[in-house]
């Protein structure tokens, strides 16, 4: 007879952490595409991701789009990590705004 486990649920910080490395994995991949695919040769190295989506959709869409490119979301991971570090270490408190992305990241209610 096979016994379930019942785990308790992970950490607030540990699901903020588990959030910054699935941005940081997807801002990577976003960010070697930026540097070599020939979609965005043709812009400018210093816009060429807002130029490259308003150019390819446009529209208050690819505004927000626009707003978040790969490096911005590299810092932001950054944050999650060190806001998650000090709330695991310190007893410090998770920011609302780390555990919304969290949840937003991980895939929770959207």
């Amino acid at each position: 007879m096979t016994q379930t486990v019942q785990l308790p649920p992970p950490s607030p910080a540990l699901t903020v952490h588990q959030a910054a490395a699935t941005l940081r994995r997807v801002a990577e991949c976003a960010q070697t595409d930026l540097a070599t695919s020939d979609y965005w040769s043709g812009y400018d190295k210093a816009t060429a991701w807002r130029d490259g989506f308003a150019n390819g959709f446009g529209g208050p869409c690819s505004d927000l789009v626009a707003l978040f490119p790969p490096g911005f979301a590299l810092e932001f991971a950054d944050w999650l990590d060190a806001v998650a570090s000090a709330a695991a270490r310190h007893g410090a408190p998770l920011p609302t705004l780390a555990l919304t992305a969290a949840q937003k990241i991980n895939g929770g209610a959207r």
